[in-house]
């Protein structure tokens, strides 16, 4: 199969079965470096990780294992890191890292790529390497001297680069954190994963103070909720002064709050219509959690920007649940028990409703801290009546429709939960017994 042919694929690759993939991906290994092989491994990133699938080690990968943390989230479950390395960028810069060390040189950390007693003293030497030139490219282009890197470069970009190079210069440690938080993501911090973070953080404060806070991001990064390390960061002992200990923390704090505030973004510029009401809700569910945990974490410091701050992430938060979740939520429920007919457009339609209706379930664990509570339960109580009411119609009356009935009932079901639905369900049965 030629390289086009691959290309050609494209989405296609994301529906084959498992076996052919791997043959593809194989293939795709072999002309990794081609920027159509780079755009196609991109598209089909999501099933790589979901397979697990064991790839061919190279120098590029070997130079990413100590910074592939803080790339952007693939899937929903994935946490999102705090401090975000863009892949592309990466791609970018691995042309320019190879170019400045020489290829002559860099063919000389191969063996690092497999076992043998070398290995560590070598991949140790290739990072520190690797470190030292995206330093020297990084200060070529604050100088104005480099314009090679393939893409618009903006703050977050040149603040991306400057991590990469500390990461890099810190790799051992990071390395040594990461086999301690795995496998990722760890979804509690245990006391020997705190022992840990400690140990090697003091060892990264000691060294090269400068890099404790991107050292303390990438750990964040092996969490399934990076804001929980920060609820314990206080009373960790990393090696610090009680003012560069407070320092560290209120950096960190306006890395959350930020994160925090760029999220509950996202959906405010979406209409209601069209939109994904669980991606909504899932949402919405992460930011009060983070929010929570980080206003417990912030006690500590009693800073009032923070405070001011976390209330506006929060009001925005509620103005998404009311807009993007509970907006009309009984109009387009029902409407869509009464479109089963309809063909595709009647299934695509049915499959938001019970999108929605999901939605509407999940957030009613939030709707306390938001402030929606008796909206939600009048929701909820709106929408299950008419649901009742067209379900009571099509089961026990003489022109009735059973189809019509079942999915009103299992609509009832997704929103109230099961309980619910089945004490209607016979109520209507009983019902026509009569």
């Amino acid at each position: 199969m030629e390289m086009r042919d691959l290309v050609a694929l494209g989405d296609r690759l994301l529906e084959i079965d498992e076996a052919k993939f791997r043959q593809v991906v194989d293939l795709l290994e072999q002309m990794n470096e081609h920027p159509d092989i780079q755009r196609t491994i991109a598209a089909i990133r999501p099933r790589l990780v979901e397979l697990r699938l064991h790839r061919r080690p190279t120098l590029k990968r070997l130079f990413c294992d100590p910074f592939e943390d803080l790339f952007e989230a693939l899937g929903k479950a994935d946490p999102v890191p705090l401090s975000v390395i863009e892949r592309s960028l990466m791609n970018s810069l691995w042309p320019l890292v190879e170019a400045e060390i020489g290829k002559d040189r860099l063919r000389g950390f191969r063996p690092a790529l497999q076992d043998g007693p070398q290995r560590k003293a070598l991949t140790e030497a290739f990072w520190a390497e690797c470190g030292a030139a995206v330093t020297r490219i990084a200060e070529g282009m604050v100088a104005g001297h480099n314009s090679a890197l393939d893409l618009r470069l903006n703050p977050a970009r040149m603040r991306a680069l400057t991590d990469i190079a500390t990461i890099l210069s810190i790799a051992p440690e990071v390395t040594e954190m990461k086999a301690a938080l795995s496998p990722k993501p760890v979804a509690k911090l245990h006391a020997d994963h705190v022992e840990a973070i400690q140990a090697v953080g003091r060892r990264v404060s000691r060294a090269q103070p400068e890099a404790l806070k991107i050292f303390v991001l990438i750990a964040t990064s092996r969490l399934s909720d990076p804001t929980v390390l920060l609820s314990g960061l206080w009373d960790m002992d990393l090696g610090q002064k009680s003012a560069d200990r407070a320092a560290l923390f209120m950096a960190l704090s306006g890395t959350v709050v930020a994160q925090m505030e760029d999220r509950s973004r996202a959906f405010q510029s979406t209409s209601g219509t069209g939109t994904d009401r669980m991606a909504a809700a899932d949402l919405a569910l992460g930011l009060v959690a983070s929010l929570d945990a980080t206003r417990a974490a912030m006690e500590h410091s009693r800073n009032k920007e923070f405070d001011q701050r976390l209330k506006e992430v929060r009001n925005s938060v509620h103005a998404m649940v009311k807009t993007q979740v509970l907006q009309d939520a009984d109009a387009g429920i029902v409407a869509a028990i009464g479109a089963l007919d309809g063909g595709s457009e009647g299934r695509a339609q049915l499959a938001q409703a019970e999108n929605q209706a999901r939605a509407l379930r999940k957030c009613a664990t939030i709707a306390d801290s938001l402030g929606l509570r008796g909206e939600l339960r009048e929701m909820t109580r709106k929408t299950t009546a008419s649901l009742t009411e067209k379900a009571q119609q099509a089961l026990a009356g003489p022109a009735g429709n059973a189809r019509t009935g079942y999915t009103a009932i299992r609509m009832i079901e997704l929103i109230a939960g099961p309980a619910e639905a089945n004490k209607i369900m016979d109520g209507i049965m009983n019902g026509g017994r009569r």
